[in-house]
């Protein structure tokens, strides 16, 4: 550990610090258009939202650069690159187990409520038959959240709270400071009204706060890999774009998805939600798994 980052570690900036570019520059950004009226996805209100949204980015890539200098902007590079750092049965987990929980929704739905169509796959089958329409579909998706969100969160932010608190915790204070940097969207005219229903905040910001713990979950099992959590919420948000589940199939996900987060909890334990080793540190020479 270097100087700098024992000065600001003890300081408690290395955490804190960080919501001042996630909250502080997305709610001065987001906080024109809300004022002013102006659509989410018009001009100029989008320019804001995208600006606004970058406050993440920015802050993962300034802290780490602050705390651990050009180390902490290689350490974050290496885990943005390295795929070989998830090993097959994570690569698994991160491709097949959101739109494994909406399925499994779907089908409780079915058998539970009798409801004849709880899922529509239309979405999905349309942009897979048109690979124009795949590319502008998915690529704003990736880049639109996944991307842009977990350099700050998961690539900086994460193994911060880790430093002080255990796995649970750690997530459980993410999850909530995730839930609430989205909370003035559902100020912005015309954002979540674009949708086909817009969420319940406090549903969306529940599913957030139980998500962050399969977030955690998976990241100290793939070694840390930035590209695995970008990779896991990029399959989570195109999950919920493109297989469309009716409110209830929705909710008996969520169901699932709580029962999932307790077994993980149970099974890999609350201090590191790992199992073989102990959780990965910043400062350690992680061996990548076999």
């Amino acid at each position: 550990m270097t100087r700098r980052d024992t000065l600001v570690t003890r300081s408690g900036f290395d955490v804190w610090g960080f919501l001042l570019f996630s909250h502080g520059w997305t709610f001065a950004w987001w906080g024109v258009p809300i004022l002013a009226g102006w659509h989410a996805f018009r001009f100029p209100g989008i320019v804001f939202l995208i600006v606004g949204g970058l406050g993440v980015t920015i802050g993962g890539v300034v802290m780490s650069w602050l705390v651990e200098g050009r180390t902490g902007l290689v350490d974050l590079w290496r885990r943005l690159i390295e795929l070989r750092r998830i090993p097959t049965r994570w690569g698994l987990v991160v491709l097949f187990l959101w739109p494994a929980l909406a399925v499994v929704g779907a089908a409780m739905a079915a058998v539970i409520d009798g409801q004849p169509q709880p899922i529509d796959a239309g979405p999905l089958l349309a942009v897979l038959a048109d690979p124009i329409a795949l590319v502008v579909t998915l690529v704003p998706i990736f880049l639109l959240g996944p991307f842009h969100e977990e350099i700050g969160w998961r690539g900086y932010w994460l193994d911060r709270l880790q430093l002080r608190w255990g796995a649970l915790t750690a997530s459980l204070v993410l999850g909530v400071a995730w839930a609430l940097w989205h909370a003035p969207l559902f100020a912005m005219v015309g954002y979540f009204s674009s949708w086909d229903f817009a969420p319940d905040p406090l549903f969306f910001g529940y599913n957030v706060l139980v998500g962050a713990v399969l977030y955690t979950w998976l990241y100290n099992n793939t070694n840390r890999s930035v590209i695995g959590v970008i990779l896991f919420h990029f399959v989570g948000n195109a999950t919920g774009q493109l297989l469309e589940v009716t409110p209830q199939a929705d909710l008996y996900e969520t169901a699932v998805t709580t029962l999932v987060v307790v077994a993980v909890l149970v099974w890999w334990g609350p201090t590191d939600l790992r199992r073989d080793a102990p959780r990965p540190h910043p400062a350690d020479d992680v061996t990548v798994e076999a």
